[in-house]
């Protein structure tokens, strides 16, 4: 016959207990490490949601935010980096940086390193100045911010967010509405009267389809726009494809992906947009150099800009100074003529 311990049932009874306990604390740190469980509602010194963060930075893993530059001292300045961490992954996760700068207003496409391939982002309709990508986005500030003024600045510079992605990718509207809620702190920080600019987009217009030829008579979709003998090199530079971002944004960017063994590149620029305009005639040297200019038209002022990638301004600096010179010339006249007659508007400053 078999012998009943007393206690057995109870001790029993404490050991599940005890389990449970310890799988619920397991469960409860898995939460913690791998979820936004509990987490932070807001980041960058109230600039971000948890919602937002989370949108632009998918996947498992709970967002931190790493770092914090937000005040005036003695001049305002504004940097953040949010990441999501994960403790059962090794590999880098993706984190996202927010910060303000100041550049010229046509930053994006005067053929900087950090902004490449313009025809690829996805720019505002309606509502504030901006563009985004899947890795990339930005906002210019209105004009009027008391607290942009700071010694040594530049009259042809304006303020800016700019966010980066690092490490994946996400959805340019992600990215668009980190920046706009990274924008409008950094517009109450600076003391920005015009924020009314600052309303969300009602869309985002990306390239218009995939690439395609370009008709050297008509580049860019341009009537009129035909490709200078002088801008082309037999063998190494000739007309290939095109991008051309879609026309219901203010501002419009084709990218020309010249035929060669060294993929050299031309990119144009297009904006009636007032905060674009407005800050590149703060520049007096954008109107007097050929590849950035303000004009008027009969429905407001126009900008008109090119840039060259690495491989063309070398290209073309390998056939000699005078070629280079005067494919630029050649090159950005076509182009500006071709516009100004189209939209009807008297000729681009020299």
């Amino acid at each position: 016959m078999a012998i009943r311990t007393r206690g057995t049932r109870p001790g029993r009874a404490v050991a599940a207990l005890a389990a449970a306990v310890a799988l619920a604390g397991c469960a409860g740190l898995l939460t913690w490490w791998n979820t936004d469980a509990l987490g932070a509602d807001r980041f960058c010194a109230g600039a971000l949601t948890s919602t937002e963060a989370g949108s632009a930075l998918p996947g498992p893993g709970r967002i931190v935010q790493q770092s914090l530059q937000d005040g005036s001292d003695p001049y305002y300045s504004f940097s953040c980096k949010v990441q999501r961490t994960n403790k059962f992954l090794s590999d880098d996760q993706p984190g996202l940086e927010a910060e303000l700068s100041f550049d010229g207003a046509d930053f994006a496409w005067a053929g900087s390193a950090l902004w490449k391939d313009a025809s690829a982002f996805s720019y505002f309709v309606g509502g504030a100045t901006g563009a985004a990508s899947e890795t990339q986005a930005w906002v210019l500030l209105p004009g009027g911010c008391p607290g942009a003024v700071r010694p040594n600045s530049k009259e042809s510079e304006v303020p800016v967010l700019k966010v980066n992605l690092a490490q994946g990718r996400t959805t340019p509207e992600a990215l668009a509405r980190v920046a706009m809620s990274g924008a409008r702190h950094v517009a109450d920080g600076l003391g920005c009267k015009e924020t009314g600019t600052l309303q969300d987009p009602a869309r985002l217009q990306g390239p218009a389809g995939a690439p395609k030829p370009t008709d050297p008579a008509n580049a860019c979709g341009i009537p009129g726009f035909r490709l200078p003998e002088a801008a082309l090199v037999q063998g190494k530079a000739e007309p290939g494809t095109e991008r051309v971002t879609g026309k219901e944004s203010r501002t419009r960017v084709c990218s020309l992906n010249l035929k060669g063994p060294t993929a050299p590149r031309i990119d144009f620029a297009v904006s009636d947009d007032p905060v674009v305009t407005q800050g590149v005639r703060q520049d007096k040297a954008a109107t007097r150099e050929r590849s950035r200019t303000v004009t008027t038209c009969k429905d407001g002022d126009l900008y008109l800009g090119m840039s060259r990638n690495d491989a063309y301004s070398d290209l073309l600096l390998d056939e000699g100074m005078d070629k280079a010179s005067q494919a630029r010339t050649t090159l950005f006249e076509a182009f500006a003529n071709a516009v100004t007659a189209e939209r009807g508007c008297g000729t681009p400053k020299s």
